[in-house]
């Protein structure tokens, strides 16, 4: 019977059917059996008398050997513990145990660690070459496998990233609708974000943090689309009506942003920059800690911001009014050490021409 040799696509080729075997059994008469069959066949063979010895053989860079065939039963080190800490350290190897009939159970253990396969001894020469060219298909199918599974999630990510980018750029054109429909808060959402980023970098936040507050300061006011101009621009104190309507404007946000996945990590930080430290603030009555960290944060870069430009109903502060009424309202109105982080190095922040004071 002539058997047509499986070279696999990343095996270390030295013969002329190329995949490489290591043979691990104590039976030195066996290993020279095994051994005279696969290099008559075109395997590259080498042996190891137990698990310790063939380790030994493993140069760490994960494609040593395209198979190992090993005994079940062996002194110092058995063929399962062998398996096990052979395919955590080179999981390219395709492993094939050897067992006698009584050790079938052991044989099915070894499929659960990871063997392609296993052959009962006594076997000939056909069985043992048939039995290695299923195990490399089989290598080589998972292998298939996993490189679609890759590329299918790399096709997804891509395609998401896309959507991400189209809901981001529509996004983008909202705030910027916004900021033409109040002339006096052009450019606060920069600002606001530059405030932030400040005081969560200050702070040593990790990076992820740094970015979702900065996703999330670029977008606090979105939900303003949703107020009248009347209201938003009005030179007077609101009525209590006016006030409930500018107060919908974080819910109108997360009710924007809500149905794209890439902004759901941020909405809390947008939904609660209103509230205040004391719990007296909006939607959500939350205080101290139960308000989240971005949102406090904002909160304190929002009020300065705000405090320091021109309104419609009041001209901008000095920045010495602005920071004493920060202090003055720490504890209350801000938390408090947020506040100090801010002061610390607020004179430390550059605000671009672009994004400048008005």
């Amino acid at each position: 019977m002539k058997i047509t040799q499986y070279v696999p696509k990343e095996s270390l080729l030295t013969g002329p059917a190329g995949a490489r075997v290591l043979v691990v059994d104590d039976e030195e008469f066996l290993r020279f059996l095994v051994r005279e069959w696969l290099e008559q066949a075109g395997y590259t063979v080498e042996e190891a008398a137990d698990g310790r010895e063939a380790l030994g053989k493993l140069d760490g860079r994960g494609h040593d050997f395209d198979i190992l065939l090993t005994d079940i039963r062996m002194p110092i080190m058995d063929g399962i513990a062998l398996l096990r800490e052979w395919l955590q350290r080179s999981p390219n190897t395709a492993g094939v145990v050897m067992s006698a009939n009584a050790e079938l159970d052991i044989a099915v253990s070894a499929l659960k660690l990871g063997a392609c396969d296993y052959i009962t001894k006594p076997f000939g020469n056909d069985v043992l070459l048939i039995t290695l060219e299923n195990a490399l298909r089989k290598k080589e199918l998972e292998r298939q496998v996993e490189d679609y599974r890759l590329n299918l999630e790399k096709k997804v990510k891509e395609q998401t990233d896309v959507i991400n980018l189209m809901y981001v750029r529509s996004i983008d054109a909202m705030v910027k609708a916004l900021e033409a429909k109040d002339d006096y808060t052009r450019g606060h959402a920069q600002r606001v974000t530059i405030y932030s980023v400040a005081i969560a970098r200050e702070m040593g936040l990790p990076e992820r943090e740094v970015e979702d507050i900065r996703r999330a300061s670029v977008l606090h006011d979105l939900g303003k689309i949703g107020v009248r101009e009347a209201v938003l621009n009005k030179p007077a104190a609101l009525t209590d009506d006016e006030f409930r309507e500018f107060a919908r404007h974080p819910g109108i946000s997360v009710n924007i942003l809500e149905p794209v996945p890439f902004f759901r990590p941020i909405l809390p930080a947008i939904l609660h920059h209103h509230e205040r430290y004391d719990g007296r603030g909006y939607p959500g009555g939350l205080a101290g800690d139960e308000i989240p960290l971005a949102s406090r944060i904002m909160a304190v870069a929002d009020t300065f911001d705000a405090m320091t430009t021109t309104r419609a109903y009041r001209k901008a502060l000095p920045a010495e009014d602005a920071v004493a009424e920060l202090r003055a309202c720490a504890g209350t109105q801000f938390d408090p050490g947020i506040v100090s982080v801010f002061l610390s190095c607020r004179e430390k922040i550059r605000i671009p021409a672009e994004c400048g004071i008005s």
